[in-house]
């Protein structure tokens, strides 16, 4: 028996039944996709794969395994199906931003149930969809039970995120990086005079020391900061704008802690910036809510 196929195997026996099994409650898969198919017979959105990441069909009723037809089915390291299941393997040779289209008769197509399914698929490695439950008849109060509970857990799991990041900022990347690492950057020109920068009234900041820098493209600010008001601010946000108007969103800012009265906080923001000018730029800073901005005019970079 070829190798692959003591991998496969027990997936296609469990999966057989898993769509009609009893409430699996906190066991169920974390992350499942679920899918109802209309009365036109197409997905509601497009799965993704990744190459060398395996995406497990779960269908509730049989499928017609060889009349399958999948697009590029060649750039596949591996293809398996059961009576009621599909795994896909891609290969390396996709690649990311590829679409494909894949069409799954069912059987019993003379009920009055769609008798085939198309989707889409879209190579994306950095949010594959590891398993897809796909309903043909009505769902059950129960996967609609189990969906609800898995987005509010990615609710939470966002939430928790979001404080965290105006808390324990994580480690910067880059230019960012290299700058809350170390007091010393030799080959980045930097100038530290930003009390000649003005920031348009009213403003909710007080900078208590500031400083810009230029290496190469990247252009980045550094600021320690309290707030003109009583309530904290965390950075959700920011724009550089040249003379002409036109704008660069930065990096994902780092900030080390909320920005309060009380308690000072730095700020590093990073931008790619593809003009040769270095002054008369602005600078627009907003929360993460989306409702305060705070601009600054006149910023030079060295």
């Amino acid at each position: 028996m070829p190798s692959c196929l003591f991998v496969a195997l027990p997936v296609l026996l469990w999966s057989t039944h898993v769509l009609a099994a009893p409430p699996v409650g906190n066991d169920a898969v974390e992350g499942t996709l679920r899918m109802e198919v209309g009365g036109d017979g197409v997905g509601t959105r497009p799965i993704h794969i990744g190459p060398g990441v395996s995406t497990t069909l779960l269908f509730d009723t049989d499928i017609e395994q060889d009349q399958l037809s999948l697009e590029s089915r060649a750039q596949f390291a591996r293809v398996s199906t059961g009576s009621s299941v599909l795994v896909l393997v891609p290969s390396n040779d996709l690649q990311g931003g590829d679409s494909l289209k894949l069409s799954i008769p069912f059987k019993e197509a003379g009920s009055t149930l769609p008798s085939r399914l198309s989707l889409t698929l879209v190579v994306d490695s950095g949010a594959v969809d590891r398993q897809v439950e796909v309903y043909r008849r009505a769902r059950s109060a129960e996967s609609y039970r189990q969906e609800v509970q898995q987005l509010r857990a990615e609710l939470e799991r966002l939430r928790q995120e979001r404080v965290s990041s105006g808390g324990r900022a994580r480690e910067p990347m880059g230019l960012r990086g290299l700058l809350m690492a170390s007091t010393s950057h030799p080959g980045i020109g930097v100038d530290s005079r930003w009390r000649f920068i003005n920031c348009r009234r009213p403003c909710s900041f007080q900078v208590e020391s500031g400083a810009v820098f230029t290496s190469g493209p990247r252009r980045a600010v550094q600021l320690m900061l309290r707030t003109a008001d009583k309530k904290p601010w965390t950075i959700g946000k920011a724009v550089l704008v040249d003379r002409k108007g036109k704008e660069w969103q930065s990096f994902p800012p780092f900030q080390s802690g909320p920005i309060t009265a009380e308690s000072q906080a730095t700020l590093v923001l990073e931008f790619d910036v593809n003009n040769a000018e270095l002054e008369g730029y602005q600078l627009r800073v907003t929360d993460v809510d989306g409702t305060r901005t705070v601009q600054w005019s006149g910023i030079n970079f060295p």
